[in-house]
This record gives C-alpha cells, sequence and structure tokens, in this order.
C-alpha cells in the first residue's frame, strides 16, 4: 500500500480552509473578503488552478454560508436577532437600515447592490428568514449574485498575481495579516461592547 501523499493533504486542507473561510464570513464572522481573495488567488497560481475554477469555489463557500445563516434564523426567529442587534451596534444598524429598505416599493436591487460595498449584506439574509420572506426568485436571484461576486473578485486577484511582478511575495503575507486584523477587531469590537453595556464581565 502506497503511503499517503502528503502534498495532496496539504493541498485539501489549504483549499477547505479557504472554503470555510468565505463560508464563515458569509454566515457573519468578522474577517476581510479582501484577504480571502489574495489568499485564494496565490493558492490558485501555485496550484495551475484556473481563475474561474477557485472563483466557483469562493462562490459556492459564500452561498453555503448565507443558506445556513438563512436557515438557522429562519428555525431561530425574531428574539435572536433583537439580541444580536442589540448587543451588536453593527448588526443593529445594518438590521435597521435593511428594514427601512424592505419597506420600500422594490427593495430587490438595492438588495443586491449590498454585496457589492460590503455592508450588511450577511444581515439581508437575516432578516429575510426572520421576516418569512423565503420567496425563491429573491433567494435565487442572492445566491447568484453571490457567484458573480465571488468569480469577478477572483479575476481581478487572479489577475494581480499574474501580471504584477513580485505579487506573490507580499500577497500572502499582506492577505493573511488582513483577515487576521479583521477577524481581531472584529471580536474585539463585539467584547468591548459587551463589557460596557453589561453583558459580559
Amino acid at each position: 500500500m502506497a503511503p499517503p501523499d502528503s502534498g495532496t493533504d496539504t493541498c485539501l486542507w489549504t483549499w477547505s480552509a479557504l472554503a470555510m473561510g468565505f463560508a464563515l464570513l458569509a454566515a457573519g464572522v468578522p474577517g476581510s473578503s479582501l484577504g480571502l481573495f489574495g489568499l485564494l488567488a496565490d493558492v490558485a497560481e501555485q496550484k495551475g488552478v484556473p481563475w474561474w475554477v477557485a472563483g466557483a469555489m469562493a462562490g459556492a463557500a459564500t452561498v453555503m454560508g448565507h443558506g445556513a445563516s438563512y436557515l438557522f434564523f429562519a428555525h431561530l426567529g425574531q428574539p435572536v436577532l433583537s439580541a444580536l442587534s442589540t448587543k451588536i451596534p453593527h448588526v443593529g444598524v445594518a438590521v435597521h437600515r435593511l428594514r427601512l429598505l424592505l419597506a420600500q416599493d422594490r427593495p430587490l436591487l438595492p438588495l443586491l447592490a449590498l454585496r457589492w460595498v460590503g455592508l450588511g449584506y450577511t444581515q439581508v439574509f437575516w432578516l429575510l428568514a426572520t421576516a418569512g420572506i423565503g420567496r425563491p426568485a429573491w433567494l435565487g436571484l442572492l445566491f447568484l449574485n453571490d457567484w458573480l461576486w465571488a468569480l469577478i473578485w477572483t479575476y481581478v486577484a487572479a489577475g494581480l498575481v499574474r501580471t504584477v511582478p513580485g505579487a506573490g511575495e507580499w500577497l500572502v503575507p499582506g492577505a493573511a495579516a488582513l483577515v487576521a486584523f479583521s477577524l481581531v477587531a472584529g471580536v474585539w469590537g463585539v467584547v468591548r461592547h459587551l463589557r460596557r453595556s453589561g453583558g459580559a464581565p
């Protein structure tokens, strides 16, 4: 029996970690999508994977994260969203703005636009779930928007790695630092607010 290929195992772990990162980011865990796309582009370049394959993976993971968060909030309902909005300031602000947006006559296009500005798109799925708005056409377009977003950003990041001399040398440490910093900053912001509001010791 041949020994396991450690290179293959490492590759699988790398792709799995990237997919998990995109899924967790979509579900609402603090992080940097730009940092993840930088890491994704470098791995794709190193492994000879076409940008569209890497982008499709990122899109699928993002859809999975948004879909899971939709099901989570559809099951637990409004009390959980209200508690999060109270304890985490930026979530409360995003939810308030989204409620105003959903009250408009044609909210779908503005909701889709949020994917591209990176503010509040995760909370779109939370609010739709708790409000009982599960229109298949809406969800399908929102998920398709995820795929398009992932493909375009992967194309841009892969092009940067390919065309800029020495990009790989600074892209990986820079992207990793950006992901780590955004995660720590996001968690610290929540903890600090909880301490100030008396929600944590």
